[in-house]
C-alpha cells in the first residue's frame, strides 16, 4: 500500500506526524504510514561479509544454544567469532523488550482515541519474519568535526512495506544499536498477546553517533551500590546508546572493590563485609557490560580522596582523619596519600598491578583521578618546609609511576582537569583529561592540546540540589559555611531536570580545531545522597538527556517532540523494571499541544 503521507525525511527533528518516538534520536530518518507486524516468532539471519558464512538463528532455541554455547566452536564451524554472540543476544534483548514487556502506548493518547490498527487485519498483513543483520564495511560512516565517532558504531536500518527487515553495521557495537533501534519501533497491542506493530513503514535509518565516549560516571564509594545496581544501570545505558560506564571505585569513605594481592584493602576500608565487589562481581559487570556495546572500566583516584586505605595501611595516608576536615578535604573524612614515601610506592605498584591488567581484558581505558589535591594536607602555608613546587614534583613522580603500569597494559589513562590546569603535570599525550567544573576549564584543556571530556557540574551533575548531607556542630551558631544555615543549600545546586541536562552545549564557542579534540563526555552520580534504593530514580531520566546529546550532537532545543519521545522511553525503562522518574504529567501526554505555553 502506497504510503498515506508520503515520506518524512528527518535530519536531526522528528517530523510532526504520529511516528515512533525513538530515543537517542536518529541521524536521518524517512519513513511512510503503512502498517507492519511482528510475532515472536520472528527469526535472526546473521551476515558477517568480512570473513563468516551467515548463520540463521531462530528464537530461543538456536540462538539462545549458540550464545551460550559459544566460547565452544559448533560441528563444522572452523572458527568462532564472537560477534556472533554479541549480536544473537541483542537479538533476544530485543524480543524481550517487543513481547515480554509489551507496551501500549496508552498514555499518549486521548482516552478511548483508537491509535491501534486493527487486529483482525493483522494474520494476513505484511510480517516482519526475518530480521537480517549484516556486518560489512560501511561508506561514508566517518566522524564529523564535532567529535571523533568510530565508524564502527554506525549503522543503517531499514524495513520495507512488505516486512523485510536489515540492519547493516561495521562491527557489532553498530549492529547492536540498530537493533535496539529496530525494537523501540515496534508496539505491542493491547488485543493480541502475540503481536506486535509499528505504522511507518517503509523506515529507512542511516545514524551514527556525534561523539566517540558517551558515558555514565558512577560512583560506588560513597554509599553503598551492588553489582546487581550497575547491572540495571547498564539494561537502561543500552537502550540510550551510552558505550562507557566509569565506575568511581574507591574514595575517602570507604573502599569496596577487592584487591586479591592487597587483601586489607576492602576488607577493613569497606563499609562493611556484605559491601564488597569480588573480582567476580566486577568481571561479571563488564562482561554485561560488553555484550551491550557498552565499556565498564574503572578510576582509582589518587593522590587524594584515599582516605580509606587507612584502614588498613595508616601509615601510607598523610592528615588521616584531621580536623577540622573541611580544612583538609572537600569531604570528610581529611587524608591523602603520603608524598615522597616509598611505602606508598610500593603499594600503588602492587595495587595497579593487580587490578590494571584484570581491566584490561575488556577496557582500554582506565582513570587515575587526580582531583582536589589538598595542599595544607601536605603542610602549604604552615611552618613545614612545604613549597608547592615540591608537592607538585612529588605528585608528579606518583602519577608518573602509575601511567608507566597503564601503558604496560596498553590502558589510555583519563584524569580530571585538576592534575593539567592546576598542578600543571607532564602528562602522556594520548592521556583524555575530565573537565568537570567549567566549559572555561574544558576550552583551556583545549587549548593544551589534549583530548577531553565534557560534563561540567553546572548542567550534567545528578546529584545536585538536593540538599546538604552535613550538620552544624552547633545548631544554634552556625558557622560560616551557608551549607549550614538554612536553606542548607549544597554546593552545586540548583537541581539539574533533564531539561536543563539536554541543553548543554558544551561546544559553544570552540573552534572547529578544538572540537576535533572532544572525545565526548559523561554525566556523573555521585552518591553521597544516592543509594542502591534511590539510584534509578536519581539517574533515569535524567541520565536518557545525556545520551541523546551524546548521540546526536549538541544544539538541539528542548520541544513537546523532546518531551513525548523521552517520556515514552521512560515507559520502557518502567517495564525493564528501572524505577525512573516522572518526565511529564499524564494529561499532557493524552493531550498533545495542551501543556504548550
Amino acid at each position: 500500500m502506497a504510503s498515506l503521507w508520503g515520506f518524512c525525511l528527518v535530519h536531526f527533528f522528528l517530523c510532526t506526524l504520529p511516528v515512533t518516538a525513538l530515543w537517542p534520536q536518529p541521524r536521518n530518518l524517512t519513513h511512510g504510514a503503512s502498517t507492519v507486524w511482528i510475532s515472536p516468532s520472528v527469526q535472526l539471519r546473521f551476515i558477517d561479509e568480512r570473513s563468516a558464512p551467515s548463520h540463521v538463528w531462530r528464537s530461543l532455541g538456536d540462538g539462545i544454544q549458540y550464545f551460550l554455547g559459544g566460547l565452544l566452536p559448533s560441528q563444522g564451524e572452523e572458527k568462532h567469532n564472537p560477534e556472533h554472540d554479541d549480536v544473537v543476544a541483542a537479538f533476544e534483548r530485543a524480543r524481550g523488550f517487543i513481547f515480554n514487556h509489551r507496551f501500549v502506548p496508552r498514555k499518549f493518547h486521548p482516552r478511548k482515541f483508537a491509535f491501534e490498527p486493527r487486529i483482525d487485519e493483522s494474520e494476513n498483513a505484511p510480517h516482519v519474519k526475518t530480521l537480517i543483520v549484516t556486518l560489512t564495511s560501511l561508506k561514508g560512516a566517518t566522524a564529523e568535526n564535532r567529535g571523533r565517532a568510530s565508524s564502527d558504531e554506525s549503522y543503517q536500518l531499514r524495513i520495507s512495506e512488505s516486512g523485510i527487515a536489515s540492519i547493516t553495521a561495521s562491527g557489532s557495537r553498530g549492529a547492536i544499536y540498530g537493533i535496539d533501534t529496530f525494537a523501540q519501533l515496534f508496539y505491542a497491542h493491547s488485543l493480541s498477546v502475540t503481536e506486535g506493530y509499528l505504522s511507518i513503514a517503509p523506515v529507512h535509518i542511516v545514524d551514527r553517533p556525534a561523539f566517540d565516549h558517551r558515558g555514565v560516571n558512577l560512583d560506588i564509594s560513597r554509599n553503598w551500590i551492588a553489582p546487581s545496581d550497575a547491572i540495571r544501570v547498564l539494561e537502561a545505558m543500552a537502550h540510550c546508546k551510552f558505550n562507557k560506564l566509569h565506575l568511581h571505585a574507591s574514595d575517602a569513605q570507604s573502599w569496596p572493590l577487592d584487591i586479591p594481592s592487597l587483601p586489607g584493602l576492602a576488607e577493613k576500608g569497606a563499609y562493611d563485609s556484605s559491601q564488597i565487589w569480588s573480582p567476580e562481581d566486577l568481571r561479571w559487570v563488564q562482561r554485561y557490560g560488553q555484550l551491550r556495546g557498552i565499556e565498564v572500566y574503572l578510576e582509582i583516584d589518587i593522590p587524594g580522596h584515599t582516605t580509606s586505605v587507612a584502614a588498613s595501611q595508616p601509615e601510607l595516608i598523610a592528615s588521616a582523619y584531621r580536623e577540622p576536615w573541611i580544612t583538609y578535604a572537600a569531604e570528610p573524612p581529611a587524608g591523602q596519600l603520603t608524598l615522597g614515601s616509598a611505602d606508598v610506592m610500593a603499594f600503588l605498584k602492587t595495587l595497579l598491578n593487580d587490578l590494571v591488567p584484570r581491566n584490561a581484558e575488556v577496557s582500554s581505558h582506565f582513570h587515575l583521578g587526580g582531583d582536589e589535591v589538598n595542599v595544607n594536607v601536605y603542610g602549604l602555608g604552615s611552618d613545614s618546609s612545604a613549597t608547592k613546587d615540591k608537592i607538585r614534583a612529588e605528585v608528579q613522580t606518583i602519577m608518573d609511576q602509575a601511567f608507566e603500569i597503564a601503558s604496560k597494559y596498553k590502558q589510555t589513562t583519563i584524569v580530571w582537569e585538576e592534575l593539567l590546569l592546576e598542578w600543571n603535570l607532564t602528562l602522556p599525550s594520548n592521556t583524555i583529561i575530565q573537565t568537570w567544573r567549567s566549559n572555561e576549564a574544558l576550552a583551556q584543556v583545549l587549548d593544551r592540546g589534549h583530548r577531553v571530556l565534557f560534563g561540567a557540574s553546572t548542567h550534567w551533575y545528578l546529584d545536585c540540589g538536593h540538599g546538604a548531607w552535613f550538620d552544624p556542630a552547633t545548631p544554634e551558631r552556625p558557622g560560616p559555611d551557608p551549607r549550614a544555615s538554612p536553606p542548607y543549600m549544597d554546593q552545586c545546586a540548583p537541581y539539574k531536570n533533564w531539561r536543563t541536562i539536554y541543553s548543554y552545549n558544551p561546544l559553544e564557542g570552540l573552534s572547529p580545531k578544538q572540537r576535533h579534540l572532544i572525545a565526548g563526555g559523561e554525566v556523573h552520580m555521585w552518591t553521597e545522597m544516592t543509594d542502591s534504593e534511590t539510584l534509578d530514580g536519581m539517574l533515569w531520566p535524567r541520565a536518557a538527556a545525556a545520551a541523546e546529546v551524546l548521540w546526536t550532537g549538541t544544539g538541539t532545543p528542548v520541544s513537546e517532540d523532546t518531551t513525548r519521545r523521552l517520556a515514552e522511553l521512560r515507559e520502557r525503562l518502567v517495564l525493564e523494571g528501572v524505577k525512573a522518574g516522572m518526565v511529564q504529567m499524564e494529561w499532557c501526554l493524552r493531550n498533545k499541544g495542551g501543556c504548550t505555553v
